[in-house]
């Protein structure tokens, strides 16, 4: 009866929650166990392609101290994909090696949980699920480690789950058979009772949105049914989840290939084109944040050229501004105007529009496809376009007479973006880190050519492992100048290559040379790339050389680059040899990469491996204008990686091996962090249109 009444008592609770929200509660929660699901129960089904959660919970099922703190991320990374990532510990601070310092029965275990759903088409249309999982992989120590089995299928308002498990680690309380029935009394709220082996749990959960934001909060008030102390008695745990891309609101990608299906993919709104004069392009474009734009006509087109420093998220982004500006001056002249829009970065071409302006104009309006409009890569040779026909421009711009402007000019540049020193699950602490400012000063000289400057200032925000007398002092970040570099960049589009040639000062006292190539196909899928550098410190007697050598393929899975296969191997800075063989998952400009590495120092010495994950995300408003003769902005692709030793047994902090040297943004970033083919540009022209409906300056008449 007591625990009927609990049940009654959880489900008020979740309805009056879901009463005071009034919103829709999504279908999916992270368990406390390291999977998605409600309570502590796996579903069959995955997170949502392109969701993130965070969630936390103050128990750690199966422990043999259950009472602590459990705090974890997912990913929705593909279609029946997902990772989740977990930190499970008894006390976040205690040194583990100190006698007396922790809790009885103390552990500190960061690890991953994978599960796919599989895609069988027969069980989507009859509303089941059935998937297969392992939990708690990687790490030196598995504590909760099983693999399972799960099937699931909704009856109207109930689903119901079962699922067989296999436990791997000492306290995994994913053992055996397991089961759940849940009720969806509303759409935005749910009740569950499980079961795994003799012992059951009862919880129920509501969701709500976060105002002006594009994440929700949910909330989940568990019970234990049963004696057997699994889990803790009572809890309530907490999750936000947010959608990775960014821009996702805005857009739809199209499954179409080429530029008219992409045209086509349907947009959230249309917005009316302002009508200017022809004669204001220029002060349009610099209103945009394209300075000193060169404007000139060959025979009877319109020839515009734009350095793009504004949009650094996507050059779609540049390219929708660009076509709106063209068809609010040239879209209503009367007669058919023919224009030709070059996008570069540094002097150098990187992405071609063509079309007629008022058919431009129209597209742009109501979203129907214009004929005409067609798009292309200026890094790869002038190939046919998917669907539309070999695109105008014969690429010769000795015919051209140019009546304004000037693409290159002295604009320097200052980036600002956050550096971490961190680490994650370790015996010393959850989590500790010591954060500062990297001020990247970057002057133009020519095109392609720059002087990059890069400090450190430390901001004193950290943990006390990095203060004075701490662990990890002797790794905190210093004020120093970190790099002092001449790059210049070399396009050869004819052999779809681009290639970077460094020299000068790296890693604060390391002086030398190195070059970067990238070489993709015709069609953007295959890309090799080469890395060699040369570096000395004079200032040291012995091991004063740092020469390596590295080659990478990345093999894109389809046009729109969503996931790539990456493969690395060769000598890393520290001299160790190896590879590393990672998959990344993108999610609008929001990248994730799940890899693994392993390198040794000598062919006798025994190989260190690694496994982790990487989010690269861009740390800079998606429009950054500044002014006509100096930008201050933040980086377009910030990289944060958390990983673990595995294969290993012990779990000791190993730095050193598989370090890809940090020279500057590399030759991808420049370039639209690696997204450059034609058939990307194609693919992504809906996403042009969403940022002329979103980024383009009311104010400037448009």
């Amino acid at each position: 009866m007591k625990n009927i009444q609990s049940l009654l008592c959880m489900a008020i609770i979740s309805f009056a929650l879901c009463v005071s929200f009034g919103v829709r509660a999504t279908d999916i929660q992270v368990s406390p166990n390291g999977y998605s699901g409600l309570g502590v129960v796996p579903s069959a089904t995955t997170l949502g392609v392109g969701t993130a959660l965070v969630t936390f919970d103050p128990t750690l099922p199966g422990a043999k101290n259950t009472l602590g703190y459990n705090t974890q991320i997912g990913f929705g990374l593909y279609e029946g994909l997902e990772l989740v990532g977990r930190l499970a510990t008894n006390d976040q601070k205690c040194n583990m090696y100190k006698a007396g310092a922790c809790p009885k029965d103390m552990i500190r275990d960061f690890s991953a949980s994978l599960k796919w759903s599989l895609p069988i088409k027969w069980l989507k249309d009859h509303d089941a699920s059935l998937a297969l999982g392992m939990n708690d992989v990687g790490g030196a120590a598995s504590y909760f480690k099983s693999y399972y089995v799960v099937g699931s299928k909704r009856l109207g308002d109930f689903d119901l789950t079962l699922g067989q498990a296999k436990a791997m680690g000492d306290q995994a309380l994913l053992s055996g058979g397991f089961g759940s029935v849940g009720y969806r009394p509303t759409s935005w709220s749910n009740v569950s009772v499980q079961r795994v082996g003799q012992n059951s749990w009862v919880t129920a959960s509501a969701q709500s949105p976060i105002p002006f934001t594009q994440a929700s909060a949910y909330l989940t008030v568990n019970k234990r049914l049963s004696d057997t102390p699994l889990t803790e008695k009572n809890w309530v745990g907490v999750g936000v989840s947010m959608p990775l891309d960014a821009s996702a609101s805005s857009q739809k990608v199209s499954e179409s290939r080429g530029v008219k299906g992409a045209q086509a993919a349907k947009a959230p709104e249309n917005r009316l084109v302002q009508e200017r004069k022809p004669e204001e392009l220029s002060s349009a474009l610099a209103t945009q944040g394209f300075f000193n734009a060169k404007i000139g006509r060959q025979k009877d087109r319109l020839v515009v050229q734009v350095e793009n420093t504004a949009y650094v998220w996507n050059v779609m982004d540049a390219a929708g501004v660009a076509l709106g500006v063209v068809a609010s001056t040239h879209g209503s002249t009367g007669k058919p105007e023919n224009f030709e829009i070059n996008i570069t970065s540094r002097g150098i071409g990187q992405v071609q529009l063509s079309g007629e302006a008022s058919c431009v104009k129209h597209w742009l309006q109501t979203g129907e496809v214009c004929s005409s409009l067609a798009i292309r890569s200026l890094l790869q040779r002038n190939i046919a376009s998917v669907t539309s026909g070999e695109i105008s421009s014969d690429g010769n711009s000795a015919d051209i007479t140019w009546s304004e402007g000037s693409v290159w000019s002295f604009r320097p540049e200052i980036v600002i973006s956050p550096t971490l020193v961190s680490t994650i699950g370790t015996e010393y602490g959850s989590f500790d880190m010591d954060m500062g400012a990297n001020i990247n000063t970057i002057l133009p000289l020519w095109t392609g050519a720059v002087i990059e400057t890069n400090k450190v200032n430390p901001l004193g925000i950290g943990t006390r492992g990095f203060e004075k007398g701490g662990v990890f002092y002797g790794s905190r970040l210093q004020s120093i100048i970190n790099r002092t570099l001449l790059h210049q960049i070399v396009s050869v589009p004819t052999l779809n290559t681009q290639a970077r040639i460094s020299h000068g000062t790296a890693y604060t006292v390391w002086q030398g040379n190195q070059i970067e190539t990238s070489t993709q196909s015709d069609n953007g899928r295959h890309r090799l790339g080469l890395l060699k550098g040369d570096f000395k410190n004079d200032a040291l007697a012995y091991n004063n050389e740092k020469k390596y050598e590295l080659a990478t393929y990345r093999y894109a899975h389809d046009d729109r680059i969503s996931t790539v296969t990456e493969i690395t191997q060769g000598k890393f800075w520290g001299g160790d040899r190896g590879w590393i063989v990672g998959q990344r998952f993108w999610h609008g400009d929001t990248a994730l990469n799940i890899y693994i590495r392993r390198s040794r120092m000598t062919e006798r010495s025994p190989l260190v491996s690694f496994a982790g994950i990487q989010f690269s995300i861009p740390l800079t408003p998606r429009q950054n204008r500044g002014v006509e003769h100096a930008a201050i902005r933040g980086i377009n692709q910030w990289t944060y990686t958390l990983e673990t030793k595995v294969f290993d047994k012990d779990n000791r902090i190993t730095g050193g091996f598989g370090e890809i040297p940090k020279v500057g943004d590399s030759l991808l970033q420049y370039f639209n962090r690696d997204r450059t083919s034609t058939r990307y540009l194609e693919s992504g022209l809906v996403r042009a249109k969403s940022a002329f409906n979103e980024l383009i300056d009311t104010n400037s008449g448009n």
